[in-house]
């Protein structure tokens, strides 16, 4: 059997594989019309969006199913669904440009967020805070050699809100805003500034649109760019294999990134020395015995220069100048120095600060010197290896600062052994074990030689203290929860299908008035407690059974990710 298009010059459309129901043999024609015009509405006329309501509805959209194709043979059935639909935006009623929305096959209905609404009619190039017009349609299409069917067309004003293009936000491998940002003060999607990154740091760069820019899913192209609104797969993007000061442009309109490593900075003038980079508040200093003058001083130095051209390859990566000109309060950055100058109030020891935190003004500014400076305790610190991959996936949670100690709850599937990393994404800063150690107890140094021994797959608990570079880990074998109700008995949790998820129906029939424990193993020794949502190793017991009525309680907890929760049941 045959199935033909009365206007497509008879182009076959055997892939639809439309079932035959009454054909006498084989080599009959039939004839589609192809699918029928589908007829779109919205409840919906005038729409003004609000960022103070992201997640609100703001607009849905309904059509008739048109997936019933018209054959010239009654007794052909076609296929459900066969037609593909995608909805169609344009700030024009010609539609000479359009930005798409394919729809899932058999899915008749589309509602978009005021978020989402915002950021689609500004692709389509509506100004912020200006009542527009926007026209929308339903292409459909039942084959690649067949022209596609049009409804109408739905008109709506829309009015939205401003979306700052100015700033793109840094974000770390797991989507998580850093604190971090570029600058693109023209609004031209060139994003550019000073990240203080660790060696293979993943990152992502978000657009005030919610559009993310990562590396086109390719191998081999690691500074050519993808984005989240295009459908195509994505990966993060990662800096060389050097920690430190990178001077980043994002430049979205060729579709690449690139880094400009800088390893050190020169004093020249009235200062002559090396400056010191501190990757964590992305500022250089130098501390000197300063009188009390303005002092006139350059900044240079030498970088290398990672583009779409040399890729993360060190060898490849292009020697550069660069050098610091302005003033004090309103730095400039080219290829070469020019003097800068700066006011000292007091003789003394002072420091000399070169703060590249803020994209848009980079400063330089003299205040007292020494004193040592304040070191952060990581607050967690991350197993890469432990189950085969070598990611930051699974990590262990600070419990007592003082000491430097972590505890956790990790699955182990690893043939090669682990190493601890105190930051994600900086491979330069890792501990393991010392030659005499075992997989359940050893002494750790720093960035030596080898891994840490893994013991056997299954789920193990971790005890790591950094301040006395030792550790123990113990397998999980039994999970009791104790304390509900002020009753101290220990009872069992059962384990669910995921690693280190347990769960427990409690009965809830009295205050409890020093929280809840988690004890692994019947040991005392190790029980987690917390609060707010939170395990932690060595705590009191935690919080939140308080907040319900007397009653049937299930009490859920992911040692993994060292959180709990209770649910009514």
């Amino acid at each position: 059997m045959n199935i033909f298009h009365k206007t497509a010059a008879a182009v076959c459309l055997a892939a639809l594989a439309l079932a035959a129901t009454g054909c006498d043999k084989d080599g009959d024609t039939i004839y589609t019309d192809g699918a029928d015009k589908a007829e779109l509405n919205s409840p919906a006329s005038e729409i003004v969006l609000s960022k103070d309501n992201l997640q609100a509805l703001a607009l849905t959209l309904y059509w008739n199913e048109n997936g019933d194709i018209s054959l010239s043979d009654p007794e052909v059935a076609a296929p459900s669904n066969a037609a593909s639909n995608t909805i169609q935006f344009s700030s024009d009623a010609a539609f000479a440009t359009v930005v798409e929305d394919a729809v899932e096959a058999g899915v008749y209905y589309r509602q978009y967020t005021c978020e989402a609404l915002n950021v689609l009619v500004g692709r389509i190039g509506l100004e912020g805070g200006v009542r527009g017009t926007v026209y929308i349609r339903i292409k459909t299409v039942l084959g690649a050699n067949i022209e596609p069917v049009y409804s109408d067309v739905l008109v709506l004003n829309v009015t939205p809100y401003f979306i700052d293009m100015s700033t793109g936000f840094v974000l770390d491998a797991s989507h998580n805003d850093t604190g971090r940002t570029l600058a693109s003060p023209a609004l031209d999607g060139v994003y550019s500034g000073f990240i203080g990154a660790g060696a293979w740091e993943n990152w992502w760069l978000r657009e005030g649109n919610n559009t993310e820019r990562g590396n086109a899913g390719v191998t081999g192209t690691p500074v050519v760019m993808g984005n989240s609104t295009t459908g195509l797969e994505i990966w993060n993007f990662w800096y060389p294999g050097m920690s430190g000061c990178y001077y980043t442009v994002v430049n979205t309109g060729l579709n690449e990134w690139s880094a400009l490593f800088i390893p050190a900075l020169t004093l020249g003038g009235d200062l002559q020395g090396e400056m010191t980079y501190d990757r964590k508040s992305n500022k250089w200093s130098y501390t000197f015995d300063a009188q009390a003058k303005t002092y006139s001083v350059t900044i240079s130095g030498t970088g290398k220069q990672y583009d779409r051209n040399t890729g993360t390859d060190d060898a490849a990566a292009t020697d550069t100048p660069v050098g610091f000109g302005g003033s004090a309060d309103a730095l400039t950055l080219g290829s070469s120095a020019t003097a800068v100058s700066f006011n000292v109030a007091a003789a003394g020891e002072t420091t000399l600060t070169l703060d590249l935190n803020d994209p848009l003004h980079w400063t330089l500014t003299a205040g007292e010197g020494g004193g040592e400076p304040v070191v952060e305790v990581p607050k967690f610190l991350y197993m890469s290896g432990i189950c085969g991959d070598w990611t930051f996936d699974y990590y262990l949670k600070l419990y007592n600062e003082d000491n430097q100690t972590y505890g956790g709850v990790a699955p182990v599937n690893s043939e090669w052994g682990y190493k601890l990393y105190p930051e994600a994404d900086n491979w330069d800063l890792f501990y393991t074990m010392v030659d005499g150690g075992n997989a359940y107890e050893g002494e750790l140094v720093i960035g030596g030689e080898g891994n840490i021994a893994a013991p056997e797959a299954g789920l193990y608990l971790f005890d790591v203290n950094i301040g006395d570079l030792r550790y123990r880990v113990y397998p999980v074998n039994t999970v009791s929860y104790t304390g509900l109700n002020d009753d101290w008995t220990l009872r069992p949790m059962t384990a669910t299908d995921v690693p280190g998820v347990y769960t427990a129906e409690v009965e809830k029939s009295a205050n409890t008035p020093w929280g809840v424990k988690i004890v692994i193993n019947d040991n005392w020794d190790l029980a987690f407690g917390g609060g707010s949502g939170e395990l932690l190793l060595f705590r009191d017991g935690f919080d939140g059974d308080n907040d319900f009525d007397n009653g049937t309680l299930v009490l859920s907890v992911d040692l993994v990710k060292g959180t709990y929760t209770y649910t009514r049941k």
